[in-house]
């Protein structure tokens, strides 16, 4: 059975919105590289629930993993730390 897709679609709209409202960007800018991680849960496997996590990337690895690094930076920072 396909796993229900609407929570990621509805996120990803959510999140072009954001950008399109976001004034500090200017006119006439692109999307450039895409890191997605999606968690998985439920499910019945042999050891019980699953859980897993997948990460997606448009990028080198290099670029992927700089992005990540500035994403952890930037939720650091909304947390006050």
């Amino acid at each position: 059975m396909p796993i229900d897709q609407s929570l990621l679609g509805q996120h990803i709209q959510e999140q072009m919105q954001e950008i399109e409202n976001d004034t500090d960007i200017p006119e006439g800018a692109q999307i450039g590289r895409i890191v997605t991680i999606v968690e998985i849960v439920g499910g019945e496997g042999q050891q019980g629930e699953f859980t897993g996590v997948r990460v997606r990337a448009n990028a080198r690895p290099y670029v992927a993993v700089g992005l990540l690094e500035l994403a952890k930076l930037i939720q650091l920072k909304s947390m006050g730390m």
